[in-house]
């Protein structure tokens, strides 16, 4: 599947949100998510920015692969949207999220992803990777680890 260039995509999702977001439709973008954010994967670019409003910054991911290139909206409030097409595919926290994934909080160490989560469907050094409950579609909790806590949590569809 071809997908067009960052820039030329970057472009097209400036426009969006110039013209077709009214601010009174923008929901509060420091808002938590919920523990289990799992739900918002695969929502339209409407849904999500009726719900999160505009973006602190936009900008393209380059795959290993043109075709893999997505578009991330990141906010103030410390979590990224990750986009393939015109879905959501994937969501990371990060500093300053205060909210929870899953019970577990940026900052938290290892130990307590394995008390709660158990142990992974695959780790490596830096990261640990669960199975996380099918919402009719795969999704994985990817925990990136530095000096043994975690730094970031990637929450996205498996099958993308």
């Amino acid at each position: 599947m071809l997908r067009p260039s960052g820039p030329l995509v970057l472009l097209a999702f400036a426009a969006l949100l110039a013209f077709a977001v009214p601010a009174t439709l923008a929901a509060d973008p420091a808002a938590i998510l919920d523990d289990d954010a799992a739900h918002l994967l695969g929502a339209s670019l409407g849904d999500l920015f009726s719900r999160f409003g505009a973006p602190a910054s936009a900008y393209a991911v380059r795959g290993d692969a043109a075709w893999q290139d997505d578009v991330a909206f990141a906010y103030q409030a410390g979590y990224t949207l990750f986009i393939y097409g015109d879905r959501l595919w994937q969501l990371r926290f990060t500093k300053p999220y205060a909210g929870s994934v899953y019970g577990l909080f940026i900052g938290d160490g290892s130990d307590k992803a394995l008390s709660i989560l158990g142990q992974p469907y695959e780790s490596g050094p830096g990261f640990l990777l669960y199975r996380m409950p099918y919402k009719s579609y795969p999704v994985r909790l990817r925990l990136v680890l530095q000096e043994d806590r975690i730094a970031d949590a990637y929450l996205f569809r498996a099958d993308f």
